[in-house]
């Protein structure tokens, strides 16, 4: 029975956070089923998906994950791959913690996570005020790069490489270990670590799309700075406090707004690598999906250096990914690096 497609709804222009705005925002999950599946069997609880969600309708194709990364506006897009089931989706419109609930809503749940939100945490202000501080660190203490180990063939898209590691690893502990492979891959180039900024993905409540139905992004994000000047225990108690960073996005229209967004715009192209952070890092907690033999999460690769390291707990083991642009990173420096993470865990 072929699906019943919604007509096209007009899609909101994407809303632009602390970073290059010529980088895509698109997240990866990819779910390793216990069978092969047929894109056709998708393409039913998609439809109906998106025309609960008012997206437009892009049936399930047989690609994979890389296929996948390419920029595009669209909220939703559905790949299969052998036994792999990738998710690709507008951080605009679903986060990580949205990426299960997507999972569920196409027949393979349920996919719940051990996640909890950071509430009510206080912000660090208005939009003004995030850029000036920004802009300070970029004139008085950029962050630290990480110098890729090779020269690639310059390429569009992103790199992707994970590995499986036995038990579950909290957040801090995530960033304590990325912190210290960061200092030792610069060391080891010669280099030295400076104001190493570690941007940590979260959410603002513990699930995404139970309290109304409807998903969405309800992400937040906190920034640790200096990190490579803590221990374990001051980077859990930073995670702790940390406040939410206020993202540089539009506000209501005024009639001085084109101008100030076009300004705005521009800044972030120049400055987005030196305005970012040296890694991001984002968990997706310990997650039960039963119907499911493997996770694997990617998330965005925008601002600062470009690398983003994920994580996802299941059935005893943590799938880290690391994610980098490909016109910078191939997959052995990408691997290089993530077997440093993982061997100061």
């Amino acid at each position: 029975m072929s699906a019943q497609v919604p007509e096209p709804q007009p899609q909101p222009e994407p809303q632009r956070w602390v970073a290059d705005p010529r980088i895509g925002w698109r997240i990866l999950l990819t779910a390793t089923l216990p069978a092969p599946a047929a894109p056709d069997a998708l393409a039913t609880p998609l439809a109906t998906l998106c025309a609960a969600q008012g997206w437009t309708y892009a049936a399930p194709t047989a690609a994979g994950a890389r296929a996948l990364l390419a920029d595009s506006p669209a909220p939703l897009l559905v790949g299969v791959d052998g036994r792999d089931v990738v998710l690709s989706a507008h951080h605009s419109a679903v986060d990580g913690l949205g990426l299960l609930t997507v999972l569920d809503r196409l027949g393979l749940g349920p996919a719940t996570s051990s996640a909890r939100g950071v509430g009510t945490r206080t912000t660090t202000g208005g939009t003004a005020r995030t850029v000036a501080r920004r802009l300070g660190e970029v004139a008085l203490r950029p962050p630290s790069g990480v110098v890729p180990p090779d020269r690639p063939v310059p390429d569009h898209g992103d790199a992707l490489v994970s590995a499986t590691v036995p038990g579950s690893h909290r957040t801090a502990e995530l960033v304590h270990a990325a912190t210290r492979a960061v200092v030792r891959h610069q060391a080891e180039r010669g280099r030295r670590a400076r104001h190493v900024a570690i941007a940590i993905g979260a959410a603002r409540e513990p699930a995404a799309g139970d309290q109304d139905g409807r998903i969405a992004d309800r992400s937040v994000l906190l920034r640790l700075r200096d990190v490579e000047r803590l221990d374990l225990d001051g980077i859990r108690e930073a995670v702790r406090t940390a406040p939410v960073q206020t993202p540089p996005a539009p506000a209501e229209p005024r009639p001085w707004s084109p101008v100030v967004d076009r300004a705005m715009t521009t800044g972030l192209r120049v400055l987005g690598p030196r305005l970012g952070s040296t890694l991001l890092v984002s968990h997706l907690g310990e997650v039960r999906a039963p119907a499911v033999e493997g996770l694997a999460f990617y998330p965005v690769t925008a601002g600062g250096t470009g690398l983003s390291l994920g994580a996802v707990g299941l059935d005893g083991h943590t799938v880290l990914t690391l994610r980098g642009r490909a016109a910078a990173w191939n997959d052995n420096g990408l691997e290089q690096l993530l077997e440093a993470v993982i061997s100061l865990l």
